[in-house]
């Protein structure tokens, strides 16, 4: 594998076992910050995709939506402190092979670039721990130092990851065949059909099954770094 390939992680169940993002809303509902109605509208969202009410593309924009009115009239200055708040919870929960995942990629050559559906406020703290210049979360607008309750990056969409990883690879002039996709949900599935070396972590029955169809490999929590280890001699 060549020095100039990207390798895009996804974060949420995938370097971390939670949403790092609903830990921030958790975050804002405990200190009674932000619109509690909206709060309370991504709550009821979530719970609808997660009975298969609803599917994840219809998911995504409504508890997009939710989360900026949540945040509507918010001064940037708080939720970064929110976010500090959150991230001093969960830093400590990230799975153990993370560190060495991304000391590899980096010995290796390969640009690691974090990408999470989660507020890039905190998307931001993870990437610092770990070391990791290119990183990408929702992007909610703010003016003034306040947020407008619009959003203006949403990787989760469809369509959104994978623009992402075209504008990064082009950038570092990498050939998609030569990148390398770790990703455990629909979120994911655009990215991981776009590279050469997708890594399907943990996923749920939909995904195991078009993994095994396409022949992706699947790893888990023991296995990525073996297989991580295959990609970059490949």
């Amino acid at each position: 594998m060549v020095g100039s390939a990207v390798a895009i992680l996804d974060v949420d169940g995938t370097l971390h076992p939670r949403s790092i993002g609903l830990a921030l809303i958790e975050q804002m509902q405990r200190r009674d910050v932000g619109d509690q109605a909206h709060i309370a509208a991504l709550w009821s969202t979530i719970k609808q995709f997660r009975r298969d009410e609803i599917d994840f593309p219809a998911m995504v924009r409504a508890t997009t939506a939710s989360y900026g009115a949540a945040l509507r009239g918010l001064h940037v200055d708080e939720l970064a402190e929110l976010a500090r708040a959150a991230w001093g919870d969960l830093r400590d929960q990230l799975f153990p092979f993370v560190r060495p995942l991304i000391a590899r990629l980096h010995a290796a050559g390969v640009h690691p670039y974090i990408v999470s559906s989660s507020p890039h406020e905190i998307v931001g703290l993870l990437a610092a721990e770990l070391g990791v210049a290119a990183h990408q979360g929702a992007h909610f607008v703010a003016l003034d130092g306040r947020y407008t309750g619009a959003c203006a990056v949403m990787p989760g969409a469809p369509g959104g990851k994978l623009g992402l990883l075209h504008r990064l690879a082009g950038a570092r002039g990498a050939k998609l065949a030569e990148c390398i996709a770790l990703g455990n949900g629909e979120g994911d599935l655009e990215v991981l059909a776009a590279v050469g070396n997708p890594l399907v972590f943990e996923a749920a029955a939909p995904l195991r099954r078009l993994a095994e169809a396409r022949g992706w490999p699947q790893v888990d929590r023991d296995s990525v770094l073996d297989q991580l280890a295959r990609a970059l001699s490949a």
